[in-house]
């Protein structure tokens, strides 16, 4: 039960961050200048970022790092709240997102050793997350929007808290790491499966990621306000719930060839939705594609990255995929930043549905292909 509640705070906390470029809009800052502060800074963790789960996985230590990520994490939050000025909320994310960014990738790797042969379980462990982010996504958007939008680092550090509390209480895992050389961990990077699925996770990302960042933009600046943003996002939200709890059931039914090439046909369908018709039932109503594209997309990834890692690099491909979604943050938030302020946020999503279009087809031939390997294909 520690692992459902530690998701249940943790995710409360993305409800809150979901609405931190509001408050950077709120402080003057202009679509360009949001697109940087979030893709440059994500840029710098990813130094650090496969650090984090090779140290993890090599000493053993999963649990006592994610410890100090959370307790950095929360620090970092409260920091924000002292200034206003570009360049030092811009050093201020810099060292947010190291801490913040591998807190999930541990925290899974914690959860997948501790359920061992049963990590098909992990979306009924995750959907707590969901719930939490559910239940709170519109309440804090409503809040924010009748006091100050700063007021979200103070739930943050609050949701992070209790979170922390949950994690210290978590066993540590039912099996040991067995990693003696840190050569063993240059062979995990010729793992071609973990590079196509990196590559494929690269560009269909990337379009999710800008989404998170000028979506609650996108929605402003077509006449809605803060309010329709949370209910928007709590539909999304609940949606996911049904995936994450029914998770192992559609591992039974369906192979990841399969898995992955319908969740690209919803990505493609919801930027298409978002592109041409920019009204408050399509901003609603599109989040119901979230489902399969935040929920079924990586709770399989999660699952297929454990797969082709083995048991010893569980931490550190976790931490491989994390980093790589951060370079599909820093691309998705820079060229959403420039196309935004540019052209609109209609022409954003219409390239963003291209991009899946494509890369899921892409994908979809290479698995194909490997028909020796039965977890992939029908």
């Amino acid at each position: 039960m520690n692992f459902k509640l530690f998701n249940f705070f943790f995710y409360i906390t993305a409800a809150a961050l979901t609405y931190i470029n509001v408050y950077f809009k709120k402080i003057g800052f202009t679509t360009g200048q949001i697109g940087l502060i979030q893709s440059v800074p994500a840029a710098i963790s990813l130094l650090v970022m496969p650090l984090w789960g090779m140290a993890s996985d090599y000493f053993n230590s999963n649990k006592r790092l994610l410890i100090y990520a959370i307790t950095g994490t929360i620090i970092l939050n409260l920091v924000f709240l002292t200034t206003e000025y570009y360049w030092y909320i811009f050093i201020i994310m810099v060292f947010f997102v190291i801490f913040q960014k591998p807190v999930i990738p541990l925290a899974d790797a914690l959860l997948l050793n501790y359920l061992g042969k049963r990590g098909n379980l992990y979306g009924r462990y995750r959907v707590w997350g969901s719930i939490g982010f559910t239940i709170t996504v519109w309440l804090i958007g409503y809040y924010l929007e009748n006091t100050n939008p700063a007021n979200l680092f103070y739930i943050n550090a609050v949701a992070l808290l209790v979170a922390l509390l949950f994690i210290l209480k978590v066993p540590e895992g039912k099996e040991a790491i067995r990693v003696n050389r840190l050569k063993e961990f240059t062979g995990l990077l010729k793992n071609m499966d973990l590079f196509y699925f990196l590559l494929f996770t690269f560009f269909i990302q990337l379009t999710l990621f800008s989404n998170y960042t000028f979506f609650p933009l996108y929605v402003l600046d077509n006449g809605s306000r803060e309010s329709l943003i949370g209910l928007a996002l709590t539909v999304g939200a609940t949606s996911e719930m049904f995936i994450f709890v029914y998770s192992d059931n559609i591992f039974r039914k369906f192979k990841i060839k399969s898995i992955f090439m319908i969740s690209s046909i919803a990505f493609t369908l919801r930027w298409f939705l978002l592109a041409y018709f920019p009204v408050s039932s399509v901003f609603i109503g599109s989040q119901l594609l979230h489902s399969l594209t935040f929920g079924l997309f990586h709770v399989t990834a999660v699952n297929y990255i454990n797969i082709i890692c083995g048991e010893d690099f569980k931490a550190t491909g976790q931490n491989l995929y994390a980093t790589m979604l951060g370079i599909s943050s820093i691309v998705g938030n820079y060229l959403g930043g420039n196309i935004y302020e540019n052209m609109g946020g209609n022409k954003l999503y219409f390239y963003w549905a291209l991009i899946t279009l494509i890369s899921g087809l892409i994908y979809y031939i290479n698995l194909s292909l490997n028909k020796n390997k039965t977890y992939l294909v029908n």
